[in-house]
């Protein structure tokens, strides 16, 4: 488990942190900003040293005005983007733990592609985690809380308040938000992880989640390089012999 003190989340928490019913903003639009709602850590910009894992995206969504989704390997429920490359289940056994100030948290990252490219800014109006032995839900209805039928509910932002999150949109392919929500939130007795979110403020491209997962270890890159290496001395054998049989014709 990656471990990073930051002390000052603590006195950020004093400012952001949410009231029953209030409604909290947290605005990611500066640099090096942050906040906290129900829990969650959010951040404008990665406090993780370079190279925190292999990125996998799960969950496309994309629609003019209201768009929301979920992933699943069922179908492509709300506004949920095709193909199932990048929207599908997410095993919870499959994500990296980060230790931040003696709590561990997985972590998520949003890539939000608004219309105004880096100028853009894009509102996060809901998000929702559950866990769930089902990795193929295809539901659209929503309970009068918001919530949706989906498994353990882990992780709400709006419990509480209305809450949301502003960040900026850089453009398709950079991440504009970085999302850290406590492992002890998570049933880990299921097996997947389902993340849902909603927004009010949809235009231009898509926006994509991932999650962190384990870097590969330095002996399976030693064994990819040296499969690599073993190909590429085969292919210059090959092309060898085929040159030598054509200068004996």
């Amino acid at each position: 488990m990656k471990k990073h003190n930051l002390p000052w989340l603590a006195l950020a928490a004093l400012f952001v942190a949410p009231f029953s019913g209030f409604a909290t903003l947290v605005d990611l639009t500066g640099p090096g900003s942050s906040g906290t709602i129900n829990g969650a850590l959010f951040f404008e910009s990665d406090q993780q040293p370079a190279g925190t894992g292999f990125i996998d995206s799960f969950l496309r969504v994309q629609h003019n005005g209201t768009e929301q989704g979920y992933n699943t390997d069922g179908g492509f429920p709300f506004d949920d983007k095709t193909p199932h490359n990048f929207q599908h289940s997410v095993e919870l056994s499959s994500l990296s733990q980060f230790d931040i100030n003696g709590t561990a948290y997985f972590k998520f990252m949003l890539d939000a592609n608004q219309s105004g490219g880096q100028n853009g800014t894009f509102t996060l109006d809901g998000l929702q985690f559950y866990t769930s032995n089902n990795p193929a839900q295809t539901t659209e209805v929503i309970n009068p809380d918001g919530t949706l039928n989906l498994g353990h509910l882990a992780y709400n932002l709006d419990a509480g308040g209305d809450n949301s999150v502003l960040t900026h949109s850089t453009g398709s392919g950079r991440f504009d938000a970085f999302v850290y929500v406590p492992v002890s939130d998570f049933n880990l007795n299921d097996r997947y992880l389902i993340l849902y979110m909603k927004s009010n403020s949809g235009t231009g491209g898509f926006e994509e989640w991932s999650a962190a997962v384990p870097e590969p270890s330095s002996s399976l890159l030693l064994v990819i390089g040296a499969a690599g290496l073993g190909l590429d001395l085969l292919r210059r054998k090959i092309s060898r012999r085929s040159a030598s049989r054509t200068g004996s014709h």
